[in-house]
């Protein structure tokens, strides 16, 4: 114990190795901890966003004013301190900007006082209790990261990673066409000749995709997280860009405004997006940018990825309560590689809180698990064939689907391969919509659709639609079995199998869908024991057996209909 107060001797005695005897420090001969450098450079592949000069200091506030046509912002809770160096930010401010447009995006320029500054842009829209939303512009470090990485993989590397840490980060630069994209932050043209690099853009937390509350006032900005400050002045701005350069997108890959996912041309590249929350400027008409656009890449996986624009729901805000409004734009929140792509397409607990005219394009090979959808146009897009891609020709398969508040729960966006697809089952549809519905780009488009869907949540029997005749069958999650008793004439519902007529007080007419690609098959029994008959008859001029219809006469008789050929058939 003589050595107790002597450190060198002391560590020897423990026999601990060669390590325990060294202090800790950053330089040579000692042992490295926390923030060394030592530890960064034993990863070359970690490009961290921070080492490029990013800043994670993205701030709001819930009381924002601003007067039409007038460029003062306030704010009575005082966050303008001299000590948060305001001047030189860019700034939203959601609601100050025209009808449809939402969002004022400018910067700063003064600051008078801990509550008020002077903005670079007058508002369109006198506001109060306005959500503000501001921090340092970190497109140019954020894309030097990406440069290095991209470069580091040239070099022979097979793996990069662009990681962001868990703090918010403002970005808030032009779109970017350079590397056969459309996004503020783009990566670039792998040929496929080459080997297949990995590309990961990473963040900390698996809870990353967490989803809003109802009663937040404030969007959800946790873990590591992007904050796009980009939108489109109007729906004609929006539609040039993605006819000159592709579906605009926080993050890029090449995509089919430069030919890429069409034609099965494809980056050869794994793009990986883990652990991430991207916003985007609100726009009550869809004119944001989407999150991230993958169309042109070869493969992809998403995982533990949160994404959606900056709305809220609590009242009063208004922002999410008409999602048929985000229809007048084209924002795509994510799109997954093309058809046609290389067979390994992953979408691992995907939320997607709101604001998109399509929530996420999901295309052939892809298995999504745990998938989220509130408050789009559209929850969900299979894509049978978009932007000159090839027809899909296998299928997809979703899991576990909450869908919830949106105009479309599923739309079909352009036919397969040889007309027939997309292909897409999903094991559970959860939603809460009185009138669940089923939508596409053209009639063609659903017919070609196939799959299984099964319903479940709290939506109303009667009021499942289709757009037109479709290729999906519809099972009704809510009940055992899919029986519906009707004691009147009644047309069936895409939802139906079963119809337990009762002819008791007339004559009744039960009348069939269009057998044009229904994938349904019905059973029509008559249980009343009065002379009164069921008669089951068939669309438009469409026929059963050849005929018009089919009487069914006597208690407990039934017809069981299939359909084939635009016709249906009796087949017990």
């Amino acid at each position: 114990m003589s050595t107790k107060n002597t450190a060198a001797p002391g560590r020897l005695n423990l026999e601990l190795g060669n390590a325990a005897t060294l202090d800790v420090g950053t330089t040579a001969g000692t042992v490295a901890a926390g923030d060394d450098p030592r530890f960064s450079a034993a990863e070359p592949w970690v490009f961290d966003i921070t080492a490029y000069g990013a800043t994670g200091d993205v701030r709001t506030a819930t009381d924002g004013a601003m007067t039409s046509g007038a460029a003062t912002l306030t704010c009575a809770s005082g966050p303008f301190t001299a000590a948060s160096s305001p001047v030189g930010k860019h700034v939203i401010v959601k609601g100050a900007a025209a009808t449809g447009i939402t969002s004022l995006v400018t910067t700063i320029i003064s600051r008078q006082s801990d509550t008020q500054v002077t903005l670079a842009a007058a508002a369109a829209t006198t506001v109060s209790a306005a959500l503000v939303v501001w921090g340092t512009d970190n497109t140019g470090a954020i894309q030097d990261a990406v440069d290095d990485a991209e470069a580091y993989l040239a070099a022979g590397a097979t793996y990069a990673q662009v990681y962001t840490p868990p703090q918010r980060f403002l970005i808030a630069g032009p779109l970017n066409n350079s590397k056969s994209g459309n996004g503020q932050i783009v990566f670039g043209v792998y040929p496929a000749t080459g080997n297949k690099p990995v590309l990961e853009f990473r963040g900390e937390t698996d809870g990353a995709a967490a989803v809003r509350h109802w009663q937040q006032t404030v969007p959800q900005l946790a873990g590591s997280c992007w904050v796009s400050a980009g939108v489109f002045a109007s729906a004609v701005a929006q539609t040039n860009s993605i006819n000159a350069d592709g579906n605009p997108a926080v993050l890029s890959g090449p995509n089919e405004g430069f030919g890429y996912g069409a034609s099965a041309l494809f980056s050869n590249v794994m793009p990986v997006i883990r652990n991430m929350a991207i916003l985007t400027t609100h726009s009550s008409f869809g004119l944001t940018y989407g999150a991230a656009n993958l169309y042109g890449c070869a493969n992809a996986h998403v995982e533990n990825l949160g994404c959606g624009t900056l709305g809220t729901v609590a009242s009063p805000s208004t922002d999410y309560s008409s999602p048929g409004t985000f229809g007048t734009g084209l924002s795509v929140g994510l799109l997954l590689p093309a058809p046609g792509n290389n067979d390994n397409v992953v979408a691992k607990n995907v939320g997607i809180g709101g604001g998109y005219t399509y929530a996420m394009f999901i295309t052939e090979h892809a298995v999504v698990d745990r998938y989220m959808a509130l408050y789009c146009w559209a929850g969900l897009v299979a894509v049978g064939s978009y932007a000159g891609s090839v027809g899909s020709v296998h299928a997809m398969k979703v899991l576990s689907a909450s869908i919830e508040a949106c105009t479309n729960e599923l739309f079909i966006m352009g036919v397969g391969s040889a007309g027939i697809g997309p292909i897409i089952d999903i094991d559970q549809l959860s939603t809460e919509s009185g009138t669940p519905n089923i939508a596409g780009s053209s009639a063609a488009a659903l017919e070609s659709a196939r799959g299984i869907v099964r319903l479940t949540g709290l939506f109303t029997e009667s009021g499942v639609t289709v757009g037109s005749a479709c290729g999906i069958k519809l099972i009704n999650g809510q009940v055992p079995y899919p029986v519906r008793s009707v004691a009147a004439d009644a047309t069936v519902r895409v939802i139906d199998e079963v119809l337990l007529v009762d002819a008791t007080a007339a004559n009744r007419t039960i009348t069939l869908i269009s057998a044009v690609a229904t994938p349904n098959r019905y059973v029509i029994k008559k249980i009343d024991d009065t002379a009164n008959t069921v008669t089951v008859d068939a669309a438009g001029s469409e026929t059963i057996d050849g005929e018009a219809t089919v009487v069914l006469t006597s208690q407990w008789e039934s017809v069981t209909v299939i359909p084939s050929g635009g016709n249906w058939y009796v087949v017990s």
